[in-house]
């Protein structure tokens, strides 16, 4: 039986948006003066995704922020199995820190990007569907301060992927399909939702 995002999957972008190539116009690096010869810029995303398919009644978790409704949350490509939410459940316990951060941390998601990740949400697949998985890119992101806020309070976070270390490899699955008008409720049935921090326990370019 076919996946039920299978042409969201075969489309050659759902690749490129899994290894986080920045693919707008304006985030291309010029390798010629006349811009006719252009390379796309890589932040995030995962190292070399591999296709990954998941069969029907499996669950999946995907973090988010509390401002966010639940349907906002099911239609982000980014998701963890039930092993990857553990690892970082049991890593927030041993480091003391909140499960947010270990998921900034492991999974390399700046705070510029804008989820608190303080609210975690479970559906469970309807049918065949397929991902991309791989393990974290670093990431960078800017923060730049709005108008009537000091300048200093701008910084650049860079969360480094540490995948050389095996106990903190965190593999994820960048799911194609789920922004597509009534893909979410094509592939998922949600089953619950938990909100798993209080107050943010990170700073806008602290680096990690």
């Amino acid at each position: 039986m076919a996946a039920i995002n299978a042409r969201d999957f075969a489309d050659p972008i759902s690749r490129r948006l899994a290894r986080g190539e920045q693919i707008g116009a304006g985030s291309q690096l010029w390798l010629d003066p006349r811009g006719e010869s252009t390379l796309s810029i890589i932040n995030g995303g995962i190292v070399d995704p591999q296709p990954y398919p998941i069969g029907p009644d499996v669950t999946l978790y995907r973090f988010g922020s509390t401002a966010q409704e639940v349907a906002g949350v099911m239609s982000g490509g980014w998701w963890l199995e039930r092993r990857e939410l553990d690892q970082l459940i049991s890593w927030s316990r041993i480091n003391q820190r909140s499960l947010g951060y270990a998921v900034r941390l492991l999974c390399c998601v700046p705070p510029e990007w804008g989820s608190a990740l303080n609210f975690l949400i479970a559906v469970r697949t309807v049918g065949s569907i397929m991902a991309w998985r791989g393990l974290a890119n670093t990431a960078v992101a800017a923060y730049v301060p709005p108008a009537g806020m000091p300048k200093f309070a701008g910084g650049t976070t860079v969360i480094t992927a540490r995948n050389d270390t095996a106990a903190l490899r965190v593999p994820q699955l960048f799911i194609p399909g789920t922004r597509s008008p009534g893909g979410p409720s094509a592939m998922f049935s949600f089953t619950g939702q938990w909100q798993t921090d209080g107050a943010a326990d990170w700073v806008f370019g602290s680096g990690g």
